[in-house]
């Protein structure tokens, strides 16, 4: 099953309409989610790389979107990865 990891924090609205997009997809094209809070102590790391550049989106380990999610990219690229 293929796996999505959303990177965010609080209060992002970009974030919440590119999660709003993947919960649409995901209603009728199963996979995982996972979300990464970057404003969290332990995703420091992330805070670092992503800091100004949220929502990030990767798929199975690699990043498919920044900032914003296109929901007819994300059925496509789903579909390509089996």
């Amino acid at each position: 099953m293929n796996r999505v990891t959303f990177f965010t924090k609080p209060d992002c609205r970009l974030c919440d309409a590119a999660m709003f997009v993947i919960k649409k997809v995901s209603a009728q094209i199963p996979f995982a989610i996972e979300s990464v809070n970057i404003s969290e102590p332990e995703n420091a790391e992330w805070l670092t790389v992503y800091r100004n550049d949220i929502p990030v989106v990767h798929l199975n380990g690699k990043e498919i979107f920044r900032h914003r999610v296109e929901e007819r990219r994300l059925r496509k690229i789903l579909a390509e990865s089996g």
